[in-house]
């Protein structure tokens, strides 16, 4: 299974942004995207900007990471992997 995930633009040069999740930076190609900045949220997939968040959506999309990630941590305590 593929999904996005919710990405802080930190810099854009030509058409490459380096985002930011939550920590982890990496290149996204900005090809399928409109209307980026500097400090927007997007969401990337596969190395690409597939959409653009507005600041409402990015908070809840992050809030619900989190909430991925902790369940996760926790599963990950119960069994020992």
């Amino acid at each position: 299974m593929c999904i996005a995930a919710p990405a802080k633009i930190l810099e854009i040069n030509d058409n490459v942004a380096t985002v930011d999740f939550g920590g982890v930076r990496q290149q996204a190609k900005l090809d399928l995207v409109s209307d980026i900045d500097v400090g927007r949220y997007v969401l990337v997939h596969s190395g690409y900007a597939i959409e653009v968040l507005s600041d409402e959506e990015a908070q809840e999309s992050l809030e619900a990471w989190d909430e991925l990630l902790k369940i996760m941590e926790e599963d990950t305590e119960k069994t020992g992997n």
